[in-house]
């Protein structure tokens, strides 16, 4: 029977060092998680580079779980890949010893300081006080391990504790504990110090000790796996990889757990001291394997959790090494890259329509984060058109960023109509009046001529063809018609019967005409770039997927695009001398939501 005195002794220290823990890692992502995320987000295709980087993040705030957590939300939104994950999470695992290390070598006694340091800097430190809440909770963690310890030294030859102790280190038992206390806490970190500190005052010894360590690697999963469970598949895909290489280290050491065992007493030190470095040696042996089949490991995963969905990653496709020195080469990247955005922005279009026909939050996910890469392809190509139009140019290439800049802008904002489609159509979910399937049906078959007005004009896209130009006109008509013909039906529906709830309809109607004016604009600065600029576009492709054109039209049918002012420029962009472009002020999307 355990003494009510060490249970009060021992609690008060153990929540304490949880809330120090907890909230020690809570407030150093507050000062730099946007740094983190940079640093996590720069991971190379080594997956060493990207070890090196998860074992340096978790051991500076402490906790695998939250370097974890910040992981999934890159993959989440497409900063970093899947494969790219895999090395972080394998990394967390070995910077998280370090706890175990800094208990071992008693550095606990630096608590008493860390904590009046902290509230001095948080309270006096003028430009340094963001680091007084982090400098304070890291001294009670440590602060509330030596109390821990302080509490246990009555203790060490108790017969009835070790007695007590030892009934529960059988080792399917203590593997259990430790999943079932890490999984409780949410903290291997609280886990393993406090498996150190019982060490240190020999109620555990070595071989007791490392079995309720590898149950806490199993059980520091159990926070990933549930923060995943609303995100995308990728998301999940990295949760259960982090179990997975848990478990799978767990299941590796156990055949050879003796020999692991001597190998650790024979490096020597304090019982306190190999429990440490029995964490850390065995988590750098699982790291060494996995790290070497890591490739079969993703696919593994993959296998575990099977699905389809793409993998929007925050990248360009051609602009990622930066512009070549060759001037025209520069302008065929920036071109492809224009042409990427248009395909981007159809895939938004398509998953904000997907999302309407399912009500799935995957889905709608898929939508932001098809709007996000669509933002950030804008950017990419306005920094890129900046960088080119510091060259010398000729008045003809001077004129092409004129007019990409135009049409990158034009595709944002196209994108921009699309995710408020997908938003709309998550309001009408969340407000429990799920669409009827009439209703859908009405908005798809008016949809199915916006897709193929923008599916026609990326056949060539940033140029086209004057075929091409008379089918999207026709198209236009077409779907001018449609949509008026649904504006009098709704319109007397609603005048008929007084359902003004029905009136969700013509905002979805107004959504796409609004985009169906801006594919218009698209296709009018597409026409003027290919004969200004004078790019003789390819042969007549067809379109995918071509909708019959019922009232095609050989002339303009709506107001042109406004022509360009004076000598090429537009506002916020003019010609230096030598050609060189310079850009001067920024584009307010809000306008067009």
């Amino acid at each position: 029977m355990v003494p009510w005195e060490l249970i009060f002794a021992v609690v008060p220290g153990l929540i304490l060092f949880f809330y120090g823990i907890e909230n020690f890692s809570r407030e150093l992502l507050a000062v730099g998680k946007s740094s983190f995320s940079i640093i996590l987000g720069r991971v190379t295709a080594w997956p060493i580079v990207g070890a090196l980087i998860g074992a340096v993040v978790t051991a500076l705030v402490q906790s695998s779980a939250a370097t974890t957590i910040v992981t999934l939300g890159l993959v989440n939104a497409g900063t970093l890949s899947f494969n790219q994950s895999l090395g972080i999470i394998i990394g967390s695992n070995i910077g998280t010893t370090i706890t175990a290390q800094l208990v071992a070598f008693k550095m606990t006694a630096f608590g008493a300081v860390l904590i009046p340091v902290g509230f001095l800097v948080g309270a006096f430190g003028g430009r340094y006080k963001f680091l007084g809440k982090p400098l304070f909770y890291f001294g009670l963690v440590f602060f509330s391990l030596n109390l821990i310890s302080t509490s246990l030294a009555p203790f060490q030859s108790d017969p009835e504790i070790i007695g007590f102790i030892t009934e529960f280190s059988a080792l399917p038992l203590a593997i259990l504990i430790g999943f079932l206390f890490t999984a409780m806490v949410q903290s291997s970190a609280v886990t393993t110090g406090l498996t150190v500190v019982l060490a240190q005052q020999g109620l555990l010894t070595l071989p007791q000790a490392i079995p309720i360590l590898l149950g806490a690697n199993i059980g520091s999963t159990t926070t990933g796996l549930l923060a995943s469970s609303k995100m995308g598949l990728h998301s999940r895909r990295a949760a259960v990889a982090h179990f997975i290489f848990n478990l799978g280290g767990v299941l590796l050491i156990l055949p050879v757990l003796g020999p692991f065992t001597e190998l650790v007493t024979a490096i020597g030190g304090t019982e306190a001291q190999m429990v440490a470095n029995a964490h850390l040696l065995f988590n750098l042996i699982t790291a060494g394997v996995f790290l070497l089949g890591i490739n079969q490991f993703g696919r593994i995963v993959e296998r575990v959790v099977p699905g389809s969905e793409p993998e929007v990653l925050m990248r360009t496709r051609h602009l990622e090494d930066g512009l070549p020195e060759d001037t025209r080469a520069g302008f065929e990247l920036i071109q492809m890259e224009l042409k990427h955005a248009h395909e981007v922005t159809l895939d938004l279009f398509r998953a904000a329509m997907t999302y309407l026909a399912t009500g799935r939050d995957s889905d709608y996910q898929m939508v932001e984060r098809l709007k996000n890469l669509n933002s950030y392809l804008d950017r990419r190509i306005e920094q890129a058109l900046r960088t080119i139009s510091t060259r010398s140019l000729s008045e003809q290439e001077a004129t092409a960023v004129v007019f990409l800049v135009r049409m990158s802008n034009e595709i944002g904002r196209l994108g921009y109509l699309g995710a408020d489609l997908g938003e709309f159509f998550r309001r009408t979910v969340e407000s429990g009046n799920s669409a009827s399937t009439a209703w859908k049906q009405k908005i798809e078959s008016v949809y199915r001529i916006l897709d193929g007005n923008i599916v026609g004009l990326g056949l060539l896209f940033p140029r086209i063809q004057d075929t091409t130009v008379a089918e999207l006109r026709g198209r236009d008509v077409e779907l001018q018609r449609v949509i008026n013909e649904h504006y009098r039906r709704q319109l007397a529906s609603l005048k008929q019967e007084g359902d003004f709830g029905n009136s969700r309809y013509l905002e979805v109607l107004s959504i796409i005409e609004a985009a169906n004016a801006k594919v218009r604009d698209l296709r009018k600065l597409a026409e003027r770039y290919s004969t200004e600029v004078g790019v003789t576009p390819p042969a007549s492709v067809g379109v995918d997927d071509p909708l019959s054109l019922r009232n095609p039209v050989a002339g303009d049918d709506l107001e042109r695009v406004p022509d360009l002012p004076v000598e090429g420029r537009i506002p916020g962009v003019h010609v230096e001398d030598g050609g060189g472009l310079e850009f001067s002020g920024g584009r307010d999307r809000d306008q067009v939501r």
